[in-house]
């Protein structure tokens, strides 16, 4: 499952769930605004991984892999929502989401990198 930052256009979720991902939205859960702790916190209850257009969030000093369900760091710039939709495209074809827990996954235009905790 997913848990997607208010920074994450809709028609990405959109997208994600076309896909059969179960995706909550910070947008139509009624917590937009909340702080990057609490929307951690929620990702963490929720057992989803986060979804995110932060920077900060693929500080590994700052969040440690391991005490996530993963972290997905979406690094396109500018946010092209073509190329978005395109990279998650790619990125889901490639990757295991089960390995998602533990792992920091940055996900970039031409492909991803993976951060796991050692």
């Amino acid at each position: 499952m997913f848990l997607a930052d208010e920074n994450v256009p809709p028609k990405v979720v959109e997208f994600l769930r076309s896909k059969n991902h179960k995706v909550k939205y910070v947008r139509e859960e009624g917590l937009a605004g909340i702080s990057d702790e609490e929307l951690i916190k929620s990702a963490v209850s929720e057992n989803a991984a986060l979804v995110t257009f932060d920077k900060h969030f693929g500080n590994i000093l700052l969040y440690p892999p391991q005490k996530y369900c993963g972290i997905i760091r979406v690094n396109i710039h500018p946010p092209i929502l073509e190329d978005v939709v395109r990279a998650f495209d790619e990125f889901l074809e490639k990757f295991d989401t089960s390995k998602l827990p533990g792992s920091l996954i940055i996900l970039e235009r031409e492909g991803f990198r993976i951060k796991r905790a050692r």
